[in-house]
């Protein structure tokens, strides 16, 4: 099973949208924040595709009617979802670490940082796929997540 996740697109919807044209097939295609609205008019042009998404920090909570987290089981897996800003990702990964844990969740998604990471700790995935724009101090990308009968495999992407 594939995942799409992407985060923090911030006002691009035509980087969204190319990453729907070059990952067709997924299962499920998730937001992690700040562009959900893009994520939501670049998901019209693929009707027939699975998506979730959450609230960010940057994302008018009035105009969208999106969670700020989520809980999904897919492929076997616990997944709990976030932009991240709830959970003070840039400060450090205890809070969210925790909250994963305290959702017995196998794997944790968040954004907000715009730095992919890829974190194993004790039976607990940490996974951010950073910004889909580049910034100054790291290239655009996502993160293609398997979940495979042999784990969890995780493959960034970039632009």
């Amino acid at each position: 099973m594939r995942i799409i996740v992407m985060s923090d697109s911030h006002g691009s919807v035509s980087r969204v949208r190319q990453i729907f044209e070059e990952e067709p097939g997924a299962e499920l295609y998730l937001h992690l924040g700040d562009g959900a609205a893009d994520f939501v008019k670049a998901g019209w042009l693929f009707p027939s595709t699975t998506r979730m998404g959450v609230l960010g920090n940057c994302d008018p909570s009035r105009e969208l009617a999106l969670p700020k987290t989520g809980l999904v089981e897919l492929g076997g897996k616990r997944i709990f979802y976030t932009h991240g800003d709830l959970y003070r990702v840039k400060h450090g990964l205890e809070e969210i670490e925790a909250a994963g844990r305290e959702k017995e969740a196998d794997i944790v998604l968040y954004g907000h940082t715009h730095t992919a990471l890829q974190e194993y700790r004790e039976g607990l995935w940490l996974l951010n796929p950073g910004s889909v724009l580049d910034s100054s101090h790291t290239p655009a990308g996502y993160l293609a997540l398997d979940l495979t009968p042999t784990g969890v495999v995780p493959v960034f992407k970039k632009f």
